[in-house]
């Protein structure tokens, strides 16, 4: 009795798999595209914002670098900014506020890269369902018609369909995860890297006298 609901269910053939796979391969790829996009925006250029804050950094104009560090869309610029904000209106850098800045910097930078993994993870498992539930079909449409061998050879070759568009779903997807969780280590460990590099040149409490400067805006 089982059997034959389960067989029922198998004889719905191939094409729903199919279609869920193309969905699964529309979303992966826009999720590339945009990560490609929001981290290429993240990373920055260093370089040359180091060279325009020295200034800032000489003269000691907390106030204009955080806005110099607003209009900057890089991670590191974003990090630096919060840290030096806080430095500035507590009077003291609390390193496990860096912690907590960093970890959330990295929640972002991270965001969307989980279903990329998902997709690695079960498309090849949903092409190889596509093919079994095609070759399931072909033998019983072959008990059913007696139709020879070519009838199986040409349900199998396109059941086999749901495996190759499996596979060419997460091969792609595996690669720019991979890439993607290299690049975000890069550039949480750069933010860490420019906010400690803020915080050496950020006076200690005893050579401001005490006192505790007004942050502006944010």
């Amino acid at each position: 009795m089982i059997t034959q609901k389960l067989l029922s269910i198998s004889l719905l053939g191939t094409e729903w798999v199919l279609y869920i796979l193309v969905l699964l391969s529309v979303l992966s790829w826009a999720i590339i595209a945009e990560r490609l996009y929001f981290l290429k925006k993240k990373q920055g250029d260093m370089e040359a914002l180091t060279k325009k804050m020295e200034k800032f950094l000489h003269d000691g104009k907390w106030e204009e670098l955080i806005e110099l560090l607003e209009k900057d869309h890089s991670s590191a610029a974003d990090v630096g900014r919060r840290i030096i904000s806080y430095a500035l209106k507590n009077g003291d850098a609390v390193e496990d506020y860096l912690w907590v800045v960093l970890s959330q910097e990295k929640l972002r930078l991270e965001s969307r890269t989980a279903f990329l993994g998902t997709v690695v993870s079960i498309a090849p498992f949903l092409g190889l369902l596509g093919t079994v539930l095609g070759i399931i079909n072909a033998f019983h449409g072959l008990s059913l018609n007696k139709q020879g061998e070519n009838m199986v050879m040409a349900g199998i070759s396109e059941a086999l369909v749901a495996t190759a568009l499996g596979l060419f779903i997460a091969i792609p997807a595996a690669a720019a995860y991979n890439y993607f969780i290299r690049v975000v280590k890069k550039i949480v460990i750069s933010s860490e890297n420019f906010a400690r590099f803020l915080l050496i040149s950020f006076p200690k409490k005893e050579e401001r006298g005490g006192h505790v400067f007004a942050a502006p805006g944010k």
